[in-house]
């Protein structure tokens, strides 16, 4: 008789464990899809706000001004660019939709900005009109 009873406890130990197999893997998958959300829009963040107070020296310094600013780019941009004052990333998310992510600068801002992911050098100036000019760096 004792040897049934231990085959139940086993099928009821298993029983509780595919259960919590069950509560605990969409947990953890939200969990790590939030970790890569928070970890992309941050990405975005620090590159935004980078440009933006390098934009905003060079704008303090005056015509003739030029200096380089080094940033990283998170994956699924869709646009990356500047308006009028403003420093703009608009970009996938990784629950499907989108966002922009931007930072504000004093001065009227022109240029590109590249889409790829990764490690990037910009060289940030300001022309004779006021206007500062940012460009990705040539190897």
């Amino acid at each position: 008789m004792l040897k049934n009873e231990t085959g139940q406890v086993g099928i009821e130990y298993m029983a509780i464990l595919v259960l919590f197999l069950i509560i605990i893997i969409p947990v953890m998958y939200i969990g790590m899809m939030d970790i890569q959300l928070q970890g992309q829009t941050s990405q975005a963040k620090v590159a935004v706000d980078s440009i933006a107070d390098t934009a905003d020296r060079v704008y303090a310094q005056g015509p003739g001004t030029i200096t380089t600013v080094e940033v990283y780019l998170p994956v699924g941009i869709n646009y990356a660019g500047f308006t009028s004052h403003e420093v703009n990333i608009n970009m996938n998310l990784p629950t499907g939709g989108a966002t922009d992510v931007y930072s504000l600068a004093r001065g009227n801002l022109t240029g590109t900005m590249p889409t790829l992911p990764g490690r990037h050098v910009l060289v940030v100036s300001m022309n004779s009109t006021g206007i500062v000019a940012i460009q990705e760096a040539t190897s």
